[in-house]
């Protein structure tokens, strides 16, 4: 039977085995096996045959991931840090990382929240909410309530005359279940935002600020102080508010496109970050992910010698290969990495870089 998307992903329906959950967590199956002793995790089983087998949904695995942060046996970080995804270039890929980013991240324990810092909405979408839709067609499609968009950024960020003032806890969408990747949504009235912070007062800082008084628990409404990483989805524009999110964070993931148009976009973002140094005397650490990757291309190679020409030490060793993958997990509106149909050449790919992302969080802080 062709598979169909639905109309909405149901990630409680999600049920995976025990080799792909194990591989997700990075860790063998007697390990995940150990954990699943602990009190307050309950694994479903299935019949097959004769023999009842377990299954896994992803809520099961950030829970499960949770618990082995827990007790020691994942990595931390010293501190809680800001991702920002973006260069100036459309279709690099940009929210496919910063989605999937997310997701291992969680899976490696760490609590994350997803900022989409677009008005495109392209991560709230990825992630199975529907901010153009109203709760009336929400119904009419058969979709949950939940699904729908009420609030952004905007809201919580306190652009008064613009948005509803409205607390985290208001617009606040968790797709996985507490334990996995939060998210503060986007909507289309997102784009007023750049008019109220062009209005205020120390208008590159709002995000910053916002950020580090949320890390404290001293910003009204926004108490960030759970979450070990925040990660900025933004537009391909020099926007202010993407310029915000570049002052709000310690590093920039930067998915790179082998060709010389993606290289470009780098130039200019090392422009960039050359005037943020003298501006703002900070300069945030850089990412850069080859994507759409194709071995032993000559044009690729030479690509992938420039963009380590422009930021030499910052390239990811590991990369993002051409794969069908993506448009497949697309269809079914799944994120990749939660897609147990997904082949080594992507997800697991992605694992290796998001891998060596991992080290320089934990380096950085």
């Amino acid at each position: 039977m062709e598979n169909t998307r639905p109309p909405y992903p149901n990630y409680d329906e999600i049920a995976y085995a025990p080799q792909f959950a194990a591989d997700c967590l990075g860790i063998s199956q007697r390990a995940l096996r150990l954990v699943e002793d602990e009190p307050g995790i309950e694994i479903r089983r299935i019949s097959s045959g004769s023999v009842a087998r377990r299954v896994y949904s992803p809520a099961d695995l950030f829970q499960i991931a949770a618990m082995r942060r827990s007790k020691g046996l994942t990595r931390t970080l010293k501190r809680p840090m800001t991702i920002s995804t973006y260069v100036q270039k459309g279709g690099t890929a940009k929210t496919t990382n910063c989605v999937n980013l997310a997701i291992y991240l969680g899976f490696m324990g760490l609590k994350v929240l997803i900022i989409d810092n677009d008005p495109q909405s392209d991560a709230t979408e990825m992630l199975g909410y529907y901010p153009d839709l109203t709760p009336e067609e929400l119904e009419d499609l058969g979709i949950p309530a939940d699904r729908g968009v009420d609030g952004s950024l905007g809201n919580v960020l306190g652009i008064r005359g613009l948005f509803a003032p409205k607390s985290l806890d208001e617009i606040i969408k968790k797709p996985f279940g507490e334990y996995g990747p939060h998210l503060i949504p986007s909507e289309e009235q997102l784009e007023e935002l750049e008019i109220g912070i062009n209005a205020s007062q120390n208008h590159d800082y709002r995000y910053a600020t916002l950020i580090s008084k949320g890390l404290k628990g001293e910003f009204p409404g926004v108490d960030l102080r759970s979450y070990d990483v925040i990660i900025f989805d933004n537009a391909p524009t020099a926007s202010l508010m993407t310029r915000n999110s570049l002052v709000a964070c310690d590093l920039i993931v930067c998915p790179i496109r082998m060709d010389k148009f993606s290289s470009r976009a780098l130039a200019r973002l090392g422009d960039r970050l050359r005037a943020s140094h003298e501006e703002y005397g900070r300069t945030p650490a850089v990412a850069a992910i080859p994507t759409m990757f194709i071995k032993n291309r000559p044009r690729a190679m030479e690509h992938l010698a420039k963009l380590e020409d422009v930021f030499p030490g910052c390239v990811t060793e590991s990369k993002l290969y051409m794969s069908e993958d993506y448009s497949k997990a697309l269809e079914l509106g799944l994120p990749i990495l939660t897609w147990k149909g997904a082949s080594d050449n992507s997800a697991g790919a992605m694992r290796s870089v998001y891998s060596e992302i991992l080290d320089r969080l934990i380096a950085l802080s």
